[in-house]
């Protein structure tokens, strides 16, 4: 070879194309376990990632949950200071027990019964708003079924106009039927709906839009204390 270094080179070019040939599966094989390692570490990676912004999401919904009891505090505060409701018929001032949340979209406890008056079939009201009625009263505290569960039925007033409306178990009201009539029921956005209770009208909520049907929003979500309104 080292006489002869065209020949040298031939077989250097061979040897060179053999090992190419010979390394060829060798190397898919090599990429491949490196782009799979790659690819593990790359989830692992995402799923760290995951876990971390899963635990971001559980604070801001804590941080949310208290935002939104201190809101209802505020707005409780900024009725009793700033708005002039009218005068309320004969009420008791109750406790919602057995809720942590402070959540109304179920049913839920107060803790008065028919030994302060309470009776099946009594509002309960938030400021001027309804949130529930007494389904079940016993003597010292009582089941109420809020205006979210699909349990929950009313006759409503908007303007001059009676309708029948039911809960949906979900956070709106749907209408039922226009009470008396068989015309087309027609709403405006934002129109009040409230309801009367003798001579007292407490607000239900007002009308929106939810995928072209008219619903109820109601104001309140969120309570710890409330009223009864007594019937006598």
């Amino acid at each position: 070879m080292f006489l002869f270094p065209s020949v040298n080179s031939k077989i250097t070019i061979q040897f060179y194309n053999l090992k190419n040939v010979i390394y060829k599966p060798i190397d898919i094989i090599e990429k491949n376990i490196s782009n799979y390692w790659r690819t593990i570490n790359l989830n692992n990676n995402n799923l760290l990632k995951i876990k971390k912004l899963n635990a971001k999401i559980e604070i801001l919904k804590e941080i949310n949950s208290n935002l939104l009891i201190n809101l209802s505090k505020f707005n409780e505060l900024n009725e009793i200071l700033f708005n002039q409701p009218q005068e309320l018929p004969k009420s008791v001032g109750v406790k919602i027990i057995g809720n942590k949340q402070q959540s109304i979209e179920d049913m839920f406890i107060i803790d008065k019964g028919y030994s302060s008056g309470v009776k099946v079939g009594d509002y309960l009201i938030k400021f001027k708003y309804i949130i529930g009625r007494v389904k079940e009263a016993n003597f010292y505290n009582a089941k109420v079924v809020s205006i979210f569960n699909k349990n929950y039925g009313d006759e409503v007033i908007i303007g001059k106009k009676k309708f029948i409306v039911s809960g949906t178990d979900d956070d709106y009201l749907i209408f039922i039927r226009q009470k008396n009539s068989t015309e087309q029921m027609k709403f405006n956005i934002g129109d009040i709906v409230k309801v009367k209770i003798n001579n007292f009208y407490a607000e239900l909520g007002k009308v929106e839009l939810l995928n072209s049907n008219y619903i109820i929003k109601p104001y309140i979500k969120l309570a710890d204390t409330a009223r009864v309104l007594i019937n006598d």
